[in-house]
């Protein structure tokens, strides 16, 4: 009788002891049957007492079975194994309550021969934890500004997709930096909320996801069905961002415009990768770019290798100037009597690996790496050497200028006028001499800047030519307030000239308006006579061409020139 009192009092003692403990106790038998638990653990699962417990399983008091079975399994591990398992995060949903999260503990229990016969475990209410946790995780997937997706998310959907076939849209906006400079980042962010917002409406019934990659690039992933219609369906949705985003934002009572260049990729499920599809969209993006803004272009094979070669001459160069792999050529300029009156310099670079690389790869290249600032010094000092060598010849016209291309980027060098200075007055040259060229854009991007490079390099005495007119923007009427001495009228208004009466008659207006400005005027790509017999009649005095002469070395345009 006393040794019951005594196990009895021990029970007691023991029951006490887990009902004090702050968490849930309970053990099951080998059948993972319940044979005893702590209050705690009754009040969670709103069971009135001990009695209505024991003997029954997970499946009585989790209303989802794959959790249940979950509990079961890890039970089974417990006892076989004999070894713990702590630690569990695992959901559970019981009646009359929300889905909560488990961190569970348990142990296998013996007998006093080793022998396993239950499990005891414990547990803590984790679902605040979790809930914060998730909430971060979402937060990491979000763009915090548009509440889009961001890139991450983005490369998650692309990396799981298993479907037959996926497009992706890489969405660059047009003109948002201007809006960003003029109006501030506020205005800024502001209108990236209803770009935002507009894309979302474009692709919800494209079960498309949209992603802020940052900055003012979008995307677009859509997966589709691999039927022959896919590009189509994908070129729509392109036209309809386009043409969503050309109408006008209002934003805190500015009226904005802005546009999208869109590069566009396909995928299947088995090549979906990110990386890939990203760069192949970015690729394509900037052709787009490149081809005037405002459209669209899908990515090809070609695109690559043109991107690769472009990497590839970029990388290059670098170190083309130091490498001595640049060379000056020049071309004549005359007047009617066949008096050598000036000449053009103009870039040559030869690669061993490359071979020649031709202007209109290598230029764009250099603006872009900004790299056009010293190759331009390098270009004016040493055509100011060559102009030394020029003028110590026999026979050089009084008049004679060495014209030389300075691009955009170059006028934006608040140093460009002291640089050509000194490269002239250092070498004993006069500024008169010498003539700038300048190309259409330059007035149209920069005015004001460039303006007013332009007037300190009147002052100093060097001219100023505006090259390839008439392929721009500009009109006479609009030069005509701005410090220009010269007009160079593009080759593709001369050629076939005297077959052309529409081009004619265009010359002649520009000959003649050019004359009541007080300008002069010089054709270039002039190849036969009957193209220069034509500009003679016309009024037009000056011509560089091959009909008179191919860009040459200055040791051969001396010999043949000005010896």
């Amino acid at each position: 009788m006393e040794k019951k009192r005594s196990n009895a009092d021990a029970e007691q003692f023991l029951k006490s002891v887990l009902d004090t403990l702050p968490m849930r106790v309970f053990w099951k038998d080998t059948d993972s049957n319940f044979v005893g638990a702590n209050n705690l653990f009754l009040n969670d699962l709103k069971v009135a007492s001990l009695a209505e417990l024991i003997g029954k399983n997970d499946y009585h008091f989790t209303l989802n079975k794959k959790e249940s079975e979950a509990f079961q399994r890890d039970d089974r591990e417990v006892m076989e194994s004999g070894v713990a398992k702590l630690g569990i995060e695992e959901p559970q949903s019981i009646k009359g309550e929300a889905t909560r999260w488990l961190r569970t503990n348990k142990m296998p229990l013996t007998d006093k021969h080793g022998k396993v016969i239950g499990l005891v475990g414990t547990y803590e209410d984790i679902t605040e934890q979790v809930n914060y946790r998730k909430e971060i995780e979402l937060q990491a997937l979000i763009d915090p500004l548009t509440k889009l997706a961001n890139r991450r998310k983005l490369q998650q959907k692309i990396d799981l997709f298993t479907g037959e076939c996926a497009g992706l849209l890489f969405i660059d906006l047009d003109y948002f930096k201007s809006v960003n400079d003029s109006l501030g980042h506020f205005i800024g962010d502001l209108l990236l909320t209803l770009v935002a917002a507009r894309l979302k409406k474009i692709a919800l019934d494209k079960g498309g996801l949209v992603a802020r990659l940052g900055g003012d690039e979008f995307s677009i992933f859509v997966p589709l069905e691999n039927h022959p219609q896919y590009q189509m369906k994908m070129a729509k949705l392109a036209g309809a961002v386009i043409d969503e985003l050309l109408q006008p934002f209002e934003v805190d009572s500015h009226v904005l415009n802005i546009g999208a260049s869109i590069g566009i990729t396909m995928m299947t499920g088995k090549d979906a990768e990110y990386t890939k599809a990203f760069r192949e969209a970015d690729m394509a993006m900037y052709v787009a770019k490149e081809k005037g803004r405002g459209n669209f272009q899908f990515y090809n094979e070609t695109m690559r290798l043109e991107t690769e070669r472009k990497h590839l001459v970029q990388q290059h160069l670098h170190l083309a100037i130091e490498a001595g792999e640049f060379s000056l050529v020049f071309q004549p300029q005359v007047n009617t009597q066949g008096d050598v009156i000036g000449a053009e310099a103009l870039l040559r670079w030869h690669n061993a690996e490359l071979g020649m690389v031709a202007p209109d790869e290598f230029i764009p290249l250099a603006e872009e790496t900004g790299l056009i600032h010293k190759l331009g010094k390098w270009v004016f000092e040493s055509s100011m050497e060559t102009l030394v060598r020029f003028q110590e010849a026999n026979n050089i016209h009084p008049d004679f200028k060495l014209a030389i291309n300075v691009s955009s980027k170059q006028f934006r060098n608040l140093n460009i006028v002291s640089e050509v200075e000194h490269a002239i007055v250092s070498r004993g040259l006069s500024p008169n001499n010498v003539q700038i060229e300048i190309t259409e854009s330059l007035l149209i991007d920069n005015k004001d800047i460039a303006v007013r490079s332009m007037l300190k390099l009147q002052s100093l005495g060097v001219s100023i030519a505006i090259d390839d007119f008439g392929t721009g923007y500009s009109s006479l009427a609009y030069i005509a307030n701005l410090p220009i001495d010269k007009l160079k009228i593009d080759r593709s208004f001369i050629t076939d000239l005297h077959l052309k009466s529409t081009n004619r008659k265009l010359v002649d207006t520009l000959v003649n308006m050019s004359k009541s400005l007080h300008l002069e005027v010089i054709a270039e790509g002039v190849e036969n006579k009957q193209e220069r017999d034509v500009l003679i009649d016309l009024g037009c005095s000056q011509f560089q061409g091959y009909l008179f002469s191919r860009p040459v070395p200055a040791d051969k345009l001396i010999k043949d020139f000005l010896a």
